[in-house]
């Protein structure tokens, strides 16, 4: 074998030998920074529903396989499935996974090609289906992980797992809201049931009606100052569940006020006189006495309403 022969031999075994130490070094480097493998639950799922659990991994380096344990409550939640995770645009396949007692899976993923995958992302997916009734929990944990470079060297991690509840859907309960009165106090609340039932409320969307005021708690309260119909969404959460509903609030003239500026005082008798001889349509406000007619004893009811005895 001539000198030049040894040489190309020698420099091929230099560059194998300072790569092997690069990539190891790479790996202790991220080892040290904190290579970190968590279980991403919802807290809150709604009975009967499915949803996804990701196992997260963060810092990752030259991550070639890996395989861990998965395990929860049965009788709260079961897996339907494991399917790959992704880390950058790399994706992880899920080589095996297997049940290997009553709430506990096995699983094993495997990055293709001899490279190694480095970065954060998941590695995998899992589909839950909750099974619990509400207000039952299950810890979801992860144990027995073993990572691997693409060297074969073993990757330390921190492995953290998470936990969850199970809440029957929340909803709003309301199909609708009283109506309102000009200058008369209101009070109403929206309710809602499902969750976890620490809920707080918001208006999401639309107006209230002018004088009305609405608290966290559902509660809808005030003096309406202005006729009219008003088309509010209301949201309700308990920190994870939420819904949203719209529902119009109707804000009607006093009784009395059959001219609908707010106040009784004599033009509105005005207004009645000329309900009753059919030169005005008559109008609810008009019927001061609520007895589903528009006569002169509506004018009678003005008058006392003007006079504050009634």
């Amino acid at each position: 074998m001539n000198r030049s022969t040894l040489m190309t031999i020698a420099v091929a075994i230099l560059s194998l030998f300072l790569s092997t130490i690069g990539v190891m070094a790479a790996s202790a480097r991220a080892e040290a920074a904190g290579v970190t493998v968590t279980i991403d639950a919802p807290a809150e799922v709604v009975a009967g529903s499915s949803f996804a659990v990701d196992v997260d991994i963060s810092g990752v380096t030259s991550l070639d396989a890996g395989q861990f344990d998965v395990s929860f409550d049965d009788t709260v939640i079961q897996l339907d499935a494991v399917g790959a995770g992704q880390i950058g645009t790399t994706q992880i396949p899920v080589a095996i996974w297997n049940m290997t007692s009553p709430g506990v899976c096995r699983i094993v993923v495997n990055v293709p090609g001899v490279p190694g995958v480095s970065g954060s992302g998941q590695l995998a997916t899992l589909t839950f289906r909750a099974v619990g009734s509400a207000g039952t929990s299950s810890s979801i944990a992860i144990s027995d992980g073993f990572l691997a470079n693409n060297l074969a060297v073993q990757i330390t991690a921190t492995w953290t797992g998470d936990s969850l509840s199970v809440w029957n859907d929340l909803t709003i309960v309301n199909e609708s809201l009283p109506g309102a009165v000009v200058g008369t106090p209101y009070s109403a609340k929206v309710s809602a049931k499902g969750g976890n039932a620490d809920y707080t409320w918001s208006v999401l969307s639309g107006s209230l009606p002018g004088g009305i005021s609405f608290s966290s708690d559902g509660s809808l309260s005030g003096t309406a100052t202005t006729v009219g119909t008003c088309s509010v969404t209301f949201k309700v959460t308990d920190g994870h569940l939420s819904d949203e509903k719209s529902l119009n609030i109707v804000v009607s003239p006093r009784l009395g006020d059959a001219n609908g500026d707010g106040t009784v005082n004599t033009a509105d008798i005005t207004k009645v006189e000329r309900m009753i001889v059919g030169l005005e349509a008559t109008i609810t406000s008009g019927d001061a006495n609520q007895d589903d007619k528009v006569n002169v004893a509506d004018i009678t009811s003005i008058e006392r309403i003007i006079c504050g005895l009634s």
